[in-house]
This record gives C-alpha cells, sequence and structure tokens, in this order.
C-alpha cells in the first residue's frame, strides 16, 4: 500500500513533512505530522507554519523594596525525561504489545485496550526517568476527542511543559477535517497565530495508541517514511509537535476523531496552536485537573497539602502544597503558582480575590505573592515573629488580608479589621489555619487537632477536634455560606454545612 503526504508552506517558512505505515497484524497503521523548522527556505507558496523564538512569560507584581518577589511560571522545568530539541536514542517497541489487545477497526475504548495502552507508555516512559500514566478518573467519560487532549497534555506536563489550556471550537474543527480527510490539520483561514504543529494517525482504534506512536516509535528506522536514516529531518516529527515548545500567551488545541476516517477505520488529528484574542473554548484543561490523580503532570504531590480556599459562591476550591503548587477543584480556575520557583520560606497559606480572579499565598515568613488580580497590601517579611505565619484571608472587597501565626496571633493589612486571636491563650495544640466570614467582621481559626476558634461574628459550625485523623489539619476554608471545609496533610477534605467536591486524600 503506497500513500503520499506533501508538506505545505507559507511566508518563505519550510514545513518538513513526515508519514509512514506500518502492517500489524493485518493491519495497516499510517500516520503523518507537520514538524516546525527554524531554517528559512524559499518554497512554494501554501498554508503552513511559522515559529516564533519560544519565550516563557513571567509574572512580576510591584512590591516594596525589601519584601518577597512573586515570580511565576505555569509549570516547574522538567527535571527528567527528554524534549526538544533532543529525542529517544531509539524506537521502543510497544511493551506489552497493545496491538493484541486493540481493535484497528473501531474504536476501542475497552479496559483491556486501554490497560495494555498505558502499560506500555509506563514502559516507554520509565527508560526516560518517567513516572507512569495517572489516567483522569473520568476517562471513560470523556469524549474520544477529549481523551486526545487529555493524554496529549499528560506527555506535555510529567515532562515539565505548559498544558494547552483548552480544546477551542475552531481548531476542533480544523482538526475534525484533517482527521476526515487523511491530511494534516491547519489553523483555519485568519486564525491568529505565533506557532503552531498538527499530526494525523489513521486506522488506530484508541487515543493512547496513537499517542504512544507519535511519542516512542517515530525514530530511525521506524515506519517513518521521512525518517530512513538516524539524522533525517522528520525523524521524530510527531513527538516534536506533542512537545511542541511553545510561549503559552495563551495555547490552545484542536482534536479531531471520525471513526470511518481513514479507508472505514479510526483517524485521529489534532493540533496544537499559540495564539491570542476571545475564542469558544469548548473543554479545558483546568476542569479536567481535579479527576487527574496528583495533577498537575500525573507526578503526584511534589509537597504536602498545607493550605485551601473556596471559591466565591462555594462551587469548587483551591489547595496549595508547601512548595507553592496549587491545585483546582469543582469551578476553581488556575492562575499559576510558585511550583519550581526558589523561596525563602515554604508556603503555609492562601486566599482569593472577591470575584474568584486571583488569590494570594503565603509563606511561614509572613512573605506575600500574589496572582490574578490580587493586590499586594504588606507583609510580616522581614519582621522578627514570635511564632511562624501558618495562614491568611482575606476581606470581602479584597483590599485586605489577615495573617495567623501559630498562636494564633493575628495581623491585618489593608482594609482588614483586627476582631481578637487566641496569642494569650494556651492552646492544645498549634493554630494551622484561618478562614473570614462573608461580611468581613469575623473569621475562624483552626488548630492541628481540627479545633475550631470563632471570633467577630464567625459561627460555630462543628469541628474534628477529638476525632482521629488520617494526617494533622493544615487548612480551612468557608464560601458564601454558613458553613466551612477543613483539610488534613495528605489531602482529606472534611466539610461542615457545605457541599464535598472531591479531595486528594
Amino acid at each position: 500500500m503506497l500513500f503520499s503526504h506533501a508538506g505545505t508552506t507559507a511566508e518563505s517558512q519550510v514545513a518538513s513533512h513526515s508519514g509512514g505505515r506500518r502492517a500489524v497484524t493485518g493491519k495497516v497503521l499510517i500516520w503523518s505530522t507537520v514538524a516546525l523548522l527554524a531554517s528559512v527556505v524559499p518554497a512554494a507558496p501554501a498554508a503552513s507554519t511559522r515559529s516564533s523564538q519560544p519565550r516563557h512569560s513571567a509574572l512580576v507584581a510591584e512590591v516594596p523594596a525589601g519584601q518577597p518577589v512573586p515570580v511565576t511560571r505555569p509549570y516547574p522545568a522538567a527535571e527528567q525525561g527528554i524534549v526538544p530539541p533532543a529525542n529517544p536514542p531509539a524506537n521502543i517497541a510497544p511493551s506489552p504489545d497493545f496491538f493484541d489487545s486493540c481493535s484497528g477497526a473501531t474504536y476501542d475504548d475497552s479496559p483491556a485496550c486501554v490497560n495494555a495502552t498505558v502499560s506500555a507508555i509506563d514502559h516507554a516512559r520509565a527508560q526516560e526517568g518517567l513516572p507512569g500514566m495517572d489516567l483522569p478518573t473520568n476517562w471513560y467519560q470523556l469524549t474520544p476527542q477529549e481523551q486526545l487532549f487529555v493524554a496529549t497534555n499528560l506527555e506535555r506536563t510529567v515532562r515539565g511543559l505548559p498544558p494547552l489550556a483548552a480544546m477551542a471550537s475552531g481548531l476542533d474543527q480544523a482538526a475534525a477535517l484533517g482527521a476526515s480527510g487523511g491530511a494534516d490539520p491547519v489553523p483555519p483561514s485568519g486564525y491568529p497565530w505565533t506557532m503552531w504543529g498538527s499530526n494525523w494517525g489513521g486506522a488506530i482504534a484508541n487515543p493512547l495508541e496513537v499517542i504512544y506512536l507519535w511519542m516512542y516509535d517515530d525514530g530511525p528506522g521506524s515506519s517513518n517514511v521521512d525518517c530512513p536514516t538516524a539524522g533525517a529531518s522528520g525523524c521524530w516529527g510527531h513527538r516534536d509537535n506533542v512537545l511542541l515548545n511553545l510561549a503559552c500567551q495563551e495555547c490552545l488545541m484542536g482534536t479531531g476523531f471520525d471513526a470511518t476516517g481513514w479507508e472505514g477505520y479510526p483517524a485521529w488529528a489534532e493540533l496544537l496552536v499559540d495564539t491570542s484574542g476571545t475564542h469558544d473554548l469548548v473543554f479545558s484543561w483546568d476542569q479536567e485537573l481535579a479527576s487527574i490523580p496528583g495533577a498537575p503532570g500525573g507526578a503526584g504531590l511534589l509537597a504536602p497539602a498545607i493550605a485551601m480556599v473556596a471559591v466565591p459562591g462555594g462551587g469548587g476550591y483551591w489547595m496549595a502544597a508547601a512548595d507553592g503548587g496549587v491545585f483546582t477543584f469543582g469551578d476553581a480556575p488556575f492562575y499559576q503558582s510558585m511550583a519550581g520557583q526558589a523561596l525563602a520560606a515554604p508556603i503555609v497559606g492562601m486566599a482569593a480575590t472577591p470575584d474568584g480572579k486571583g488569590y494570594w499565598l503565603v509563606a511561614s515568613d509572613g512573605g506575600i505573592f500574589a496572582f490574578g488580580d490580587a493586590g499586594y497590601y504588606g507583609s510580616m517579611g522581614g519582621h522578627l515573629l514570635n511564632k511562624p505565619i501558618v495562614g491568611m484571608a482575606a476581606t470581602p472587597d479584597g483590599k485586605g488580608y489577615w495573617l495567623v501565626a501559630s498562636d494564633g496571633g493575628i495581623f491585618a493589612f489593608g482594609d482588614a479589621p483586627f476582631e481578637g486571636s487566641t496569642g494569650a491563650i494556651a492552646l492544645a495544640k498549634p493554630i494551622v489555619g484561618m478562614a473570614a466570614t462573608p461580611a468581613g467582621t469575623g473569621y475562624w481559626l483552626v488548630a492541628s487537632d481540627g479545633g475550631i476558634f470563632a471570633f467577630g461574628d464567625a459561627p460555630y459550625r462543628g469541628s474534628t477536634g477529638g476525632e482521629p485523623l488520617p494526617a494533622p489539619m493544615v487548612a480551612m476554608a468557608a464560601p458564601s455560606t454558613a458553613g466551612y471545609w477543613e483539610a488534613t496533610a495528605n489531602g482529606s477534605v472534611y466539610s461542615f454545612d457545605v457541599p464535598f467536591h472531591g479531595s486528594m486524600g
């Protein structure tokens, strides 16, 4: 069986095009890619790709001299694994051979197919020193297109690359055309972009299979016809696109699936775009994170969970880790974190802005780090403390916040009023966190045994004081309703007169 695909170009930028075929148990697997090159070579005019110099933007808040300066990136740099321009030294044959467990004739999402392919991915990842792939708990409820989006992001984030933020309807339509037409998708005419890449695969039953072929079996000696020898320009083109080094001013993806798109067999396509402007988003990485064990990146918690805070309205919450990592649950959005940054002291607390479009992190030395629309109103950084800071809460208008120390001492900034403390009280267990009332004229303090102390107009709604806990209590949060959550160091969550949205425990 013969086939060919032509590379496309634009503005004198060359697009290297690779393709291949592979006969496995009587079926033919065919895949192709548009790989990005930095070189400029005149070529025939047509739609294609262009790459700008990759760059990672950082957020730096204006803070007074001598105070901690928040510098954030979406995800920490990869500590292990292979990323472009480097590639694996050789192809890795699937072990176990998932072709024995998956049907190439129809979409196959059976546990046998999924488990075999994940096991093969785990085996291949281990050769890069990476952890195995943890599928989201709602994997079987996702559409094939959503599964391809999630699988692509799992391969990116485990290597420290930023995820594609969401699927966009315009890019999905382009990818669907690629899947149906047996061609690499391209951005729609007029779609803004600074960099993009695309992949296609046919006669493949499951998105995890196509991800495996793109990631781990695309080099010299494979069926990639553009990679006849080591060093050929088309070698590892699909992998390079999955792991495309995007600046992510906003990184979006389109995914396509056609059950009979390639000669009556399933076909897949994906389009990764670094774009700008406003787009119609249909499925986001943020909303999927809560279903991914140890998100982000499938690598588990890198530091203990230490704080949580509610989304205004009580539809979800954020959880923060001691290294500054931030995890989202329910409808809580992600606004960056301190993960991967050098910290003078560990993160110990968190608070959200009233519109839910930002949050603060506080370190044990009282340093404040602001994200999204959160403002800076002062800190205890550089000041002598009797006891370390262990938590914080924000005022209802977001123009102030309280910090609390382990002895229950309260420090108020901005328009935050002082409503009392346990600073002069002998405590059975140290204070570990706090939350404010909706009116901002009261707050709760929580101790490591789950005991609750209420001040101002804060009502008492129960506690875990005196109950056995799987780990010490580390934080609490209260939505704009009369109740609150408490959280332990292993990520367990206890609800008091508020709904339970999930946990990492």
